[in-house]
């Protein structure tokens, strides 16, 4: 089992052609209904002086018994080079995204000069100045909404996740205006009951309290580690319904106990109980880079893809730098990039 949402790798292209086949029959309509749809990315260079300098400044402050686990991992900063292949990978297999958007602090990937279609945001310009700078990616994910132009129905990507195939924009939103919920089978209450306080566990059962006291549901069910489509009207619902407890967490310079994760959690699952979308299959393949498991999930990537049986996606999570390996784990990455994209 490679994905996260519980299929066998003998089923997925049973899955994935099925999938195809109900999308080409949505064709007829995505050509009079298709709306525009925008990708995200948040990234950082943690080899940046100029950062650098901020979080050494920012960290003297940082309250450590509200900074969550492993929110102050290097690993949460360390950049493989991996945005250059990500935006590859959208312009390849989603050639029909209107514009793609690059959230960092005041950096600028290398590559962007010859980026067609790529448009830098910088924190300042969607977070209120009295929370910057921030190394919280909760916070920056809270103001995604607030980038000037971006469209109704947008994309949020991390720099880990790659689209692995052509994905039509049915894919991600429906003809009739429902977007994709890529719902993992994990249970937060299981993850919850093992003890692992991480800050996004705590994030997400804040995010599901919340939505339980509003709505009176019951949710229990993380998201499948991949991009996650999103509506920016539902982003304003959000804040509306919730600005308090918003406004509580954003001072936080790093991830800590009692934040919200409202692009991967909060907000996609009040588009569900808003009726605003639909569980849709995403077959992922979700692994640690820093573990000898990764070798495998390149050479079986590779495979597949030379195949044309590869999944609709995969995300390279680098967990936390005290999770270190005999191998070169950074080197191995790109080169299975390289490799994977090359023409």
């Amino acid at each position: 089992m490679n994905c996260e949402q519980g299929c066998s790798e003998m089923e997925e292209q049973v899955i994935m052609e099925s999938q195809e086949r109900l999308l080409a029959h949505d064709a007829v309509f995505l050509k009079n209904s298709q709306h525009p749809v925008d990708v995200v990315f948040t990234w950082v260079n943690n080899k940046d002086p100029v950062w650098q300098r901020k979080y050494q400044t920012a960290s003297k402050s940082i309250d450590k018994e509200n900074t969550g686990l492993y929110g102050a991992d290097e690993s949460r900063f360390e950049d493989h080079h991996e945005l250059y292949y990500s935006v590859i990978a959208v312009k390849r297999y989603m050639p029909w995204v209107r514009k793609i958007f690059i959230v960092t602090d005041g950096q600028t990937p290398e590559f962007i000069e010859n980026s067609e279609g790529v448009f830098i945001v910088d924190h300042e310009d969607i977070i209120d100045k009295n929370y910057l700078p921030t190394f919280n990616s909760h916070v920056i994910e809270a103001c995604l909404h607030r980038i000037e132009g971006l469209s109704e129905n947008f994309i949020y990507f991390n720099d880990d996740v790659f689209v692995a195939r052509d994905l039509s924009p049915g894919h991600f939103f429906m003809p009739n205006g429902l977007a994709s919920i890529f719902i993992a089978r994990k249970s937060l209450s299981q993850m919850s009951s093992k003890g692992v306080a991480t800050p996004t566990l705590g994030a997400s059962l804040h995010s599901r309290r919340l939505l339980s006291e509003k709505y009176s549901v019951s949710i229990d069910n993380p998201l499948v580690h991949t991009y996650v489509p999103l509506k920016k009207s539902v982003y304003d619902l959000a804040w509306k319904l919730f600005e308090k407890e918003i406004n509580s967490f954003l001072p936080n310079k790093i991830r800590g106990n009692h934040d919200l994760n409202m692009a991967t959690f909060l907000v996609p699952w009040l588009m569900y109980i808003e009726r605003q979308s639909a569980p849709a299959v995403d077959i992922c393949y979700y692994f640690n880079i820093r573990s000898a498991h990764a070798l495998t999930m390149y050479r079986k990537l590779l495979q597949k893809k030379s195949s044309k049986v590869q999944p609709h996606s995969f995300c390279a999570n680098d967990f936390h730098s005290d999770n270190q390996t005999s191998f070169p784990f950074a080197k191995e990455l790109e080169k299975m990039l390289f490799n994977y994209y090359k023409k």
